[in-house]
């Protein structure tokens, strides 16, 4: 097994070495930062975005060279089981590394845009199993190196760097099916389909419901085996799940009477998301 320390002595002196972190990640890594880091160059990857009023809950890039001894904090935290995000290696100007990492946020799935969480290991790990080194090049951009914790293991991704691929005007990133293999299934596509959904359209509730009861993906798992035992139909089960998932389970037959046909799947969810707001602003249960 590679060590972290080692990794870190083979890179060329002047890549610096960076870290995307989840804030809301159990062991409060941006908190850990600011006790004692001996500067605070960081930069939170939703500012200047769509994403911008909720900067505590998405990724942040700090340099680690900034903290003293990160490299025993870092693996410690990973080898206890805590996803605190992705370690990378780069020789390019920290304002390309923030603009190619704040292009990947959302990204195209089957013909909708997406909160995309690539700073999360338990997603991005499996889907680096399945890019093509073109894919691979092109999302790591001007990175030189991506190293995450997988599987009790470090797993690399070293393709050639391209800096020239730091600004997009729209979002350019497609998810393949290809990409879920190592997620396989139909369910397991579908849960991480309305897990970022949540994030991208309900982040205060689904930021709250994390701190609550932990990663949204388990919440989900349970809801689903829930309705398949009261055989909820598949084309509703998302908008059922949300229910349950708020704490509204009670509302489903209001819900089912008032939908109407026309109703996609997508639309159901976001009125859904619509009354459980409206709900908790006056106060209703």
């Amino acid at each position: 097994m590679m060590d972290l320390i080692d990794w870190k002595a083979d890179l060329p002196a002047e890549w610096i070495v960076y870290a995307i972190i989840d804030p809301l990640a159990d062991n409060k890594p941006l908190q850990y930062w600011y006790l004692r880091a001996e500067s605070t160059d960081a930069w939170p990857l939703y500012a200047g975005t769509e994403f911008a009023d909720d900067i505590l809950s998405g990724p942040w890039l700090l340099p680690l060279n900034q903290l003293p001894d990160w490299e025993a904090w870092w693996q410690e935290q990973e080898t206890a089981g805590q996803a605190t995000g992705l370690l990378l290696a780069s020789v390019t100007e920290s304002e390309q590394l923030v603009k190619h990492w704040q292009s990947l946020l959302t990204a195209g799935l089957d013909g909708e845009e997406v909160l995309f969480r690539y700073y999360d290991p338990r997603i991005l790990a499996p889907m680096l199993y399945t890019f093509t080194q073109e894919e691979t090049r092109r999302f790591l951009g001007p990175t030189n190196e991506l190293l995450l914790w997988h599987h009790d293991d470090w797993l690399i991704a070293s393709p050639y760097p391209e800096p020239d691929l730091t600004e997009h005007s729209e979002p350019w990133w497609r998810m393949q099916e290809s990409h879920f293999v190592g997620q396989p299934g139909e369910k397991e596509i579908m849960l991480f389909n309305i897990e970022q959904w949540l994030w991208q359209n309900a982040n205060e509730l689904t930021t709250d419901l994390y701190e609550r009861y932990g990663p949204i993906a388990d919440l989900l798992d349970r809801q689903y085996r829930q309705s398949l035992s009261d055989n909820i139909a598949a084309l509703w089960q998302p908008a059922w799940m949300i229910l349950g998932l708020m704490g509204y389970s009670h509302w489903w037959p209001e819900v089912q009477r008032l939908q109407e046909i026309q109703d996609e799947q997508r639309d159901l969810m976001a009125k859904v998301i619509q009354q459980i707001k409206r709900a908790q602003t006056s106060g209703i249960e």
